[in-house]
This record gives C-alpha cells, sequence and structure tokens, in this order.
C-alpha cells in the first residue's frame, strides 16, 4: 500500500500496486475495478466488474487513478477523495444526492459505480453488496458522468 504524504493542502489517499489483467484494453483513470478471480488468481490481477450475482458485491479492488495498459502495473486508489470517477444509474437505480452510498454497477460489464440501496436475491442467492464509498456531487443524469467520490474500498 502507498500511503499519500499527510498535509493540509490535499485530502488524504492510499493506493495499492495492481495488475491489468483484462486482456483486452487499457484501463484508465476513473473506472471502477474488481480483483480478477477467475483469470490471474493471485491477489494482484484486476479485471472489468463482473455482474453482483456473479462476485455477490465483495469484489470491488477500488478505482483506477492512472491508465494502465494490458498486463502492466499501476496504481488503484482504495481511499480518499478522487474527482473524476465513472459513474452511471442503473435503469431501477436511485439518482445520485450528496452522500449517495456507491457500489460498483449490478449488471457487470461497465467500469462505473452506481448507487444502491439494500441487498438483493437472484437466482444465485443474497447478493451482499459492499459499499465502495460515497458521492460527493449531486448525480441526476441516467448516463456515464463523471462525478467527485470519497472512496472506501479497503
Amino acid at each position: 500500500m502507498i500511503f499519500q504524504k499527510i498535509n493540509r493542502d490535499d485530502p488524504e489517499k492510499v493506493f495499492i500496486v495492481v495488475k491489468n489483467s483484462w486482456s483486452t484494453a487499457t484501463i484508465t483513470s476513473g473506472m471502477a475495478v474488481q480483483w480478477d478471480f477467475t483469470a490471474d488468481v493471485d491477489g494482484v490481477g484486476v479485471t472489468q466488474p463482473t455482474a453482483r450475482s456473479t462476485n455477490s458485491g465483495i469484489a470491488t479492488a477500488g478505482i483506477c487513478v492512472e491508465s494502465i495498459l494490458t498486463g502492466d502495473y499501476g496504481l488503484v486508489q482504495v481511499y480518499g477523495y478522487h474527482p473524476s470517477v465513472i459513474m452511471r444509474c442503473s435503469t431501477d437505480g436511485p439518482a445520485g444526492g450528496l452522500g449517495a452510498v456507491l457500489a460498483v454497477n449490478a449488471a457487470g460489464g461497465a467500469w462505473a459505480v452506481e448507487t444502491f440501496f439494500t441487498s438483493t436475491n437472484s437466482a444465485a442467492g443474497t447478493v451482499m453488496v459492499q459499499p465502495c464509498g460515497f458521492l460527493l456531487s449531486i448525480f441526476s443524469s441516467w448516463t456515464t458522468s463523471r462525478v467527485k467520490m470519497f472512496v472506501k474500498a479497503l
């Protein structure tokens, strides 16, 4: 883990070093990533989020802070303020107000966070959704946008 030096001008942040194990694209800043539990399975690889029914909502690694080419290593933020996180709302989810709890998207396949209410039941059983932070901007669009977020993905 990399802990930012404490100072008064810049909010504290915590980062981890990860490997982009997603084989088809670069991960860019603001994208939500999950631990790769199907290909690399090494505790370092991250990939595109899968559906909550597959990962039980708890595989979130954090928010990418720099471009990471396929197979390369880079930084993912696990704690602190991030000014430009990719967000979208699910069609049945609420728009986000200040302080709205965020989690990796329900359907998977998008590098985004979204608001959610509670755990859900699916054919795979109860899905316990792990929050990965909260919203620091008002979000009222149903399309993908960039928002301010406080990341809590430890």
